[in-house]
């Protein structure tokens, strides 16, 4: 069983709330290195390519983001009331970077704009293992690698 965590959205560090646009991650460390191995062979820069060039599943990954965005919002509503109420600076800065219809998962900017910013592959591994509303191809294809 491949172990991927949730991590919280906002972190709270040496009193400052820092927030996270990543949510899940892989653990295992094995996982870990394959997935590496596979980003030394030059699969982001492929797979960027690769996934630009079909509208449809380059439109797919907008939805992912956008679906994201969302699904961080509902986060920050339910776990965060005060930072989303909030006029702290952190509290801003938080709802800035969370809150931003313009950055979506693990805060790939621009992801509306092709070509399709793949990043990293360990990132949309995590997602695909970490909740079914985000499985992806990236994830397909990691997971089919190794």
């Amino acid at each position: 069983m491949v172990e991927v965590v949730e991590n919280p959205i906002i972190v709270y560090e040496k009193g400052i709330y820092r927030p996270e646009p990543t949510r899940f991650w892989i653990l295992e460390k094995e996982l870990r290195g394959k997935i590496s191995k596979l980003e030394s062979e030059g699969w982001i820069k492929k797979l960027s390519e690769e996934l630009s060039e079909d509208e449809e599943t380059f439109s797919f990954f907008v939805a992912l983001h956008e679906k994201e965005i969302d699904a961080r919002k509902r986060i920050l509503k339910e776990l965060y009331p005060d930072i989303l109420m909030g006029s702290r600076k952190w509290d801003r800065v938080c709802r800035g970077l969370l809150m931003n219809p313009d950055i979506g998962i693990g805060g790939i900017r621009n992801f509306r704009t092709k070509p399709l910013k793949v990043r990293c592959l360990h990132l949309w591994t995590a997602y695909h293992l970490g909740d079914r509303e985000f499985q992806n191809p990236i994830g397909e294809f990691v997971l089919s690698r190794i």
